[in-house]
């Protein structure tokens, strides 16, 4: 059995995280609290199953789609680590 992963944020993904607060709590605080939770432990569930997510658009990536709200955990594996790269809204291009 492999070793579990550390997780580790970009500078790019935790702007991501804080420019999807900003707009959500504007919007609705409840639901900000909701979909951050989802985007962390999504990002945490990486670090048992760095394989879950679909070969990236660019290479060297890999992509998790989050399955109750539309954003997107792009991350990169490597022996030790998970590294998130960047969270965007589906909609976004990446």
């Amino acid at each position: 059995m492999s070793q579990k992963k550390r997780l580790e944020w970009s500078i790019k993904s935790q702007n991501n995280v804080a420019d999807i607060q900003d707009y959500l709590i504007g919007k609705n605080p409840a639901a900000a609290d909701r979909v951050l939770t989802e985007i962390r432990a999504t990002a945490r569930g990486l670090c048992d199953f760095p394989l879950l997510g679909n070969q990236g658009r660019r290479a060297g990536t890999r992509e998790l789609v989050l399955i109750k709200y539309p954003y997107i955990v792009i991350y990169r594996v490597t022996v030790t680590k998970v590294i998130v790269a960047a969270v965007l809204h589906q909609r976004q291009k990446h």
